[in-house]
């Protein structure tokens, strides 16, 4: 994952609850997998931004956790793209149903909702 690409995108939606929160699902969910795609668009003068259109319509190759993390991030940045959130939660794991639903709050401006599980230190008997 490009720090640099990450930190533009950071910049770029700052200011913009959803955008924020479709940054850092975009940026943390799948190890970031999602981060390099063309829906990732930077212009002549190294503005960069994510395009929902192009995620859109560009996903296709993507696994089906991919296509869900980016149809999310996809809806909180653009009323055009509405997702199903009944379809796009099954078939995610934890990790990113936990990175999912602190977008959500963090785009209704609430606290993140779910912090990372901490290991369990107990030993076993």
């Amino acid at each position: 994952m490009s720090k640099h690409r990450a930190d533009a995108l950071r910049k770029w939606a700052d200011g913009s609850l959803p955008s924020e929160a479709a940054v850092e699902l975009i940026v943390s969910a799948l190890d970031g997998r999602v981060l390099d795609g063309p829906w990732i668009r930077t212009d002549k003068r190294g503005r960069t931004w994510f395009d929902p259109d192009v995620a859109t319509a560009e996903a296709g190759y993507l696994s089906g956790g991919e296509r869900r993390v980016l149809s999310v991030a996809s809806s909180l940045v653009s009323d055009d793209h509405p997702v199903d959130l009944g379809d796009a939660i099954p078939g995610l794991d934890l990790d990113e149903i936990r990175l999912v639903l602190n977008a959500l709050a963090h785009a209704g401006g609430l606290p993140s909702v779910f912090a990372e599980p901490e290991e369990d230190h107990h030993e076993t008997r």
